[in-house]
């Protein structure tokens, strides 16, 4: 499939540890995920690994989703379906910037 980027967003979210939740030192495990927005309204998962690769940087900050979103605006990219129904962004991300 292909698709037309409209931005580029990035959730953080945090899932309680359910096994030891009578612990007082157990903290919440935090998730993230990167998704590339497109006007077609589908949300193709970026690899946040490549994100790090492309812009030599071990956190992905504000400024560094601004940036890639500023670079995918109004590019085709080709995504896929995978096995669990979400698209996936098919080849590595240097192949759109």
């Amino acid at each position: 499939m292909e698709g037309k980027v409209k931005f580029v967003r990035r959730d953080v979210w945090f899932i309680e540890n359910q096994e030891y939740s009578n612990d007082s030192d157990i903290h919440a495990r935090r998730c993230t995920a990167t998704y590339a927005v497109l006007y077609n309204h589908d949300e193709v998962e970026i690899d946040e690994d490549d994100i790090r690769d492309y812009y030599e940087t071990r956190y992905l900050t504000a400024g560094v989703i601004s940036a890639l979103s500023e670079s995918l605006h109004n590019v085709y990219i080709d995504y896929y379906e995978d096995e669990d129904g979400d698209y996936c962004l098919d080849g590595c991300l240097e192949d759109y910037i």
